[in-house]
């Protein structure tokens, strides 16, 4: 089953492979950094760009729970946009298909005259 599923949607399974790659490797990263500097301090908070100073609010326990959550962030948002690229992908094969439908009956409609020629020398 395993190879089936791998068979049927391997760009699926290769982004989801890779979305576990950077989960594991950013909640190790942002263990170690938090561990190395040490963010317990008000200091950091003064390093911090002033967007993500906005974001959590100035707060250090908003800064800790911002940066141990992020993998979790980027783990969710990584498997949406999986999803939704699977959902776009057979929605424009599908327009696509219709759109070749259209125009094919609207060539007929417009060289009526033509095809009705071809028709009556069979």
């Amino acid at each position: 089953m395993l190879f089936r599923t791998v068979k049927k949607f391997p760009e699926q399974v290769f982004l989801f492979l890779f979305n576990a790659g950077v989960f594991t490797w950013l909640k190790m990263g942002s263990q170690t950094i938090l561990d190395h500097l040490g963010i317990d301090s008000q200091a950091i908070m003064s390093k911090m760009p002033e967007s993500i100073r906005a974001f959590t609010g100035d707060n250090l326990e908003n800064l800790k729970v911002l940066v141990q959550g992020s993998p979790w962030i980027w783990l969710f948002i990584s498997m949406g946009v999986l999803i939704l690229i699977r959902f776009v992908k057979g929605l424009i094969k599908f327009v696509l298909f219709v759109a070749i439908i259209l125009i094919g009956l609207y060539l007929l409609m417009k060289n009526q005259d033509l095809v009705n020629l071809l028709v009556s020398k069979f």
